[in-house]
């Protein structure tokens, strides 16, 4: 990629929080499970009273950590004071990318979405793309320039490395491409780069309905099929490799064939591409045929547009039944841009589950979850706090090149 001729400077009003320390624990812990009382910080932390004092003395001067009103004790005790963050002073921003557009979210710490904007891409190539997420990320932060700005988070469909080189995105057709580097020349802040996929489980995992749930796993559907398993509140590094773990299963569902030449396979017949090109041979239009344009079909009784939705959402159960039963998840979250397939035919999925599980085998539950770009960016932005924030390092070994795009 060329050198940027002046990278964005940003301006970041002081103090930003703590980075280290005891100071830097409260604050953590405040972000994920506050308001919390002084006592509550004690025994989450293990820290004495006069320990947590000091620590949070500081923070209140600063105006980083605030009190709230009282509140009764325990028991009816004598009123406490909770102590929280001060959520209208630091942001990040977030960032999806996708082969069409770039998707932005400014969001406060817990991932509040303040601003979001878009920008069309004029093409794939990687400084088009790098210059086109510097712009959003300039006409983003215009938007609230007296905040504190910790950084920006990036998810892109692919594999790539902890410091944000992307070994392939087939989506965007990239091969090798420093998207890490390029925006770190580009941007005065500091840029995680993340798999779309992950950033998004990052998100649930702490702000969506699996949120208390030690164990999930999240499926998406769109151009690809993408897949995110937590255990024990950690997302998992998945084998290092450039395809998506559930793309490719066998499924026996159709006959379609896959990229790959995979006959019955999930992509073959879930990955919208391969749905919407059935969709069009089901309506018997020769040009290319939306999602929209489906599910309308389908709602309107249309008999071919209803056996493509309900092929689907029969392979989409017969895939989570395998997940079901192979990683033992309390609940599956099922999103992307093909949601809408799985909506429609819910009563599809739930049966072709239901029929490939054992009568007595745990239940799970199995939430679907509409969605759109400005929550990729979001998950983006979760992976921001977690890297500059929280001070976790992203997953190194991502979903690869079959999530979506």
């Amino acid at each position: 990629m060329d050198d940027p001729a002046e990278p964005l400077s940003v301006t970041r009003p002081a103090p930003l929080l703590p980075r280290r320390g005891t100071g830097h624990q409260v604050i953590v812990e405040l972000l994920l499970h506050g308001p919390l009382t002084r006592g509550e910080l004690g025994l989450a932390l293990g820290l004495t009273p006069g320990s947590v004092t000091r620590a949070v003395r500081p923070l209140l001067d600063a105006g980083v950590v605030s009190e709230l009103g009282p509140v009764l004790g325990p028991g009816l005790g004598r009123p406490v004071t909770p102590l929280d963050l001060v959520l209208d002073r630091d942001v990040v921003v977030g960032v999806k990318i996708t082969a069409a557009r770039v998707w932005g979210v400014v969001a406060g710490l817990r991932a509040e979405v303040l601003h979001e904007a878009s920008t069309e891409l004029a093409s794939t190539d990687p400084v088009v793309v790098a210059d086109a997420v510097v712009d959003l990320v300039r006409e983003l932060l215009v938007l609230c320039p007296d905040r504190a700005v910790h950084g920006v988070g990036v998810s892109v469909g692919g594999q790539l490395d902890a410091e944000g080189r992307v070994s392939v995105a087939p989506l965007l057709g990239w091969v090798d491409v420093d998207l890490g580097a390029a925006l770190r020349q580009r941007l005065d802040l500091p840029v995680v780069v993340d798999n779309d996929v992950v950033s998004l489980v990052r998100a649930e995992r702490w702000l969506g309905s699996a949120r208390d749930l030690d164990r999930f796993a999240l499926v998406t559907i769109g151009a690809g099929l993408g897949y995110a398993l937590v255990v024990g509140g950690e997302i998992l590094d998945l084998p290092t490799s450039a395809r998506s773990p559930i793309a490719h299963v066998p499924l026996g569902i159709g006959d379609g064939v896959c990229d790959e030449g995979h006959r019955g396979c999930a992509s073959s017949v879930l990955a919208l591409p391969a749905v919407l090109d059935r969709a069009a041979e089901a309506l018997g239009r020769g040009g290319d045929v939306s999602l929209d344009d489906l599910l309308a079909a389908h709602a309107s009784g249309h008999a071919g547009a209803t056996a493509v939705v309900e092929e689907a959402a029969e392979a989409l159960g017969a895939l989570l039944a395998l997940v079901a039963d192979l990683a033992w998840p309390r609940a599956i979250v099922v999103t992307g841009d093909g949601i809408g397939l799985a909506l429609a035919g819910r009563h599809v999925v739930d049966a072709a589950m239901r029929a490939r599980r054992a009568a007595d085998a745990e239940p799970v539950t199995v939430d679907l979850q509409a969605t759109g770009f400005a929550r990729w960016a979001r998950g983006a932005a979760v992976a921001a706090v977690e890297t500059f924030v929280v001070g976790r390092r992203p997953v190194t070994v991502p979903a690869g090149r079959d999530g979506p795009g």
